[in-house]
């Protein structure tokens, strides 16, 4: 299979993975509402609900998910890559350990495209400087994103696929991290982390949790000088989110309060 690389200057613009699937005609909104009252009532990936239910082909989904990480994939021909849903019930992942433990990476490599993004000032999201900087090819991060949200895809060696990377512009929006202290009083620390995705920046989160256990983690959305808090996390559970559980699963195709019994948050 080819796979061919071209960088493309053009607007990014994140969407949640729902808004971004009916806004290209892959599904109609009684279909995504159905498929997260399922998620809602099963706790199963969304992606895995679409596929297995043939809503969806697998290399839809994978492909909408690496544009949401800044990596358009084109096809010269209508075929697309095959795939099935997990066979088991699917522990999302943080994308980071994902590609390390996978294999798809070694954490030297993930080490410098992350300080690669901090050079970026956040004008750079991961999935671009991974596939643009040769760590990984198109395909690869499709294929890890279909396994960090339940779905399998074949080998298609037949498929010639060509990777478009975009970049964000500068005066883009904004997600950034900041570890947060709530005793003796709420006090936000500075920017660990800043991305032009904000499910780049709930990866980052996530991974955090796990690896540093901090009292709080705080995500806000920046523009210019407007801020605004859309996403917490308290390790004594008492901070809340900024958006209801069914637009959680529609941004991420998962309830990412719920990522892991050791970093549940309600």
């Amino acid at each position: 299979m080819a796979d061919k690389c071209s960088v493309l200057h053009a607007r990014y613009s994140w969407q949640p993975l729902g808004e971004l699937l009916v806004s290209k005609g892959l599904l109609t909104n009684a279909q995504l509402d159905a498929a997260l009252t399922e998620q809602k009532r099963s706790g199963r990936l969304v992606g895995e609900i679409l596929v297995e239910s043939g809503v969806l082909s697998a290399f839809s989904l994978t492909r909408a998910l690496t544009e949401q990480h800044g990596v358009e994939l084109q096809t010269s021909t209508s075929d697309e890559l095959g795939g099935t849903g997990a066979q088991a019930p699917t522990v999302w992942r943080p994308l980071g350990k994902l590609l390390v433990e996978q294999g798809y990476l070694t954490k030297l490599e993930l080490n410098r495209a992350l300080e690669q993004q901090r050079e970026s000032k956040g004008r750079r999201l991961l999935g671009e400087i991974l596939v643009a900087e040769g760590y990984l090819s198109g395909i690869a991060l499709a294929r890890a994103l279909g396994e960090q949200n339940g779905i399998a895809l074949d080998d298609g060696n037949d498929l010639d696929v060509e990777t478009v990377v975009k970049k964000a512009e500068p005066g883009e929006v904004v997600f950034q991290v900041f570890e947060v202290s709530y005793a003796p009083r709420y006090k936000p620390h500075e920017v660990i982390y800043e991305s032009p995705s904000f499910m780049e920046a709930v990866d980052f989160a996530a991974e955090f949790i796990e690896d540093a256990s901090p009292e709080g983690i705080e995500i806000q959305r920046s523009e210019g000088t407007a801020r605004e808090t859309v996403w917490t996390y308290s390790d004594s559970r008492a901070a809340a989110t900024a958006r209801d559980r069914k637009d959680l699963a529609e941004t991420f195709g998962f309830d990412p309060t719920v990522w892991g019994s050791s970093t549940a948050t309600g």
